[in-house]
């Protein structure tokens, strides 16, 4: 039997139907998610490993997976990687950083990443900013493996524009989306920015944050945080 050794908790969805936890297997960390609610936490589950697959395959910046399986002791199915040791989310870093050109600095690079990421035909659906990880040397991870989802081929623009507007709507001022917006062009259409719609892609912007703030009314959550 696999030795499984909780922690302390990471992260946490809103409903705590997901709960991640760094913890230990075999005197590896690691980060275990786990699957709350029997059916519920099987589906996704079974897609995150799928989707796990997928991922590497397609040369997603992800960790190595550790163990997937069946957690006795919270009685619920769990997903564990290697812990990215030195690594924080985008979202505390961006928050706790003082240096307005570092923040910037920043999202260039979150920019730059996507683009490669969406080159590799990856989406991550969920643009929240927890769900990309830097460490001080630059280096960037994504998380959340059973919310991405992998294409044939690079992303469609259309699926494009909207991931990044998705991104983008975290981001609290326009200066700081333009900044996504043009390190994201730089790299994914150096030679011709126009075959991304510029107006096609703020429009979305708007949709995200609209519905991002319904979201936020609807769970009582403040709508006031500087980053999401």
């Amino acid at each position: 039997m696999t030795e499984i050794e909780l922690i302390s908790e990471l992260h946490a969805n809103t409903r705590r139907t997901r709960i991640t936890y760094r913890g230990r297997i075999a005197g590896r960390d690691v980060a275990i998610k786990c699957y709350r609610r029997p059916l519920f936490g099987l589906i996704h589950w079974i897609r995150a490993q799928r989707r796990g697959l997928k991922i590497r395959r397609a040369g997603g910046p992800v960790p190595e997976i550790v163990y997937s399986g069946w957690l006795a002791q919270r009685r619920c199915f769990c997903f564990a990687t290697a812990f990215l040791d030195g690594y924080r989310p985008m979202r505390q870093v961006l928050r706790e950083e003082a240096s307005e050109e570092r923040q910037y600095q920043l999202i260039r690079l979150l920019g730059t990443r996507m683009a490669d990421i969406h080159r590799c035909g990856i989406e991550q659906p969920d643009g929240n900013l927890t769900n990309f990880l830097v460490n001080p040397q630059d280096d960037l991870a994504m998380v959340d493996e059973d919310d991405i989802r992998v294409y044939a081929n690079p992303l469609p623009v259309g699926v494009a524009i909207s991931n990044l507007a998705n991104v983008a709507a975290r981001l609290p001022d326009k200066s700081m989306v333009e900044a996504l917006l043009s390190a994201y062009l730089e790299r994914a259409f150096p030679s011709a920015p126009e075959q991304l719609d510029q107006g096609q892609f703020w429009k979305s912007v708007m949709g995200w944050k609209n519905l991002l703030e319904r979201k936020r009314a609807k769970r009582n959550i403040s709508a006031t945080r500087r980053f999401d």
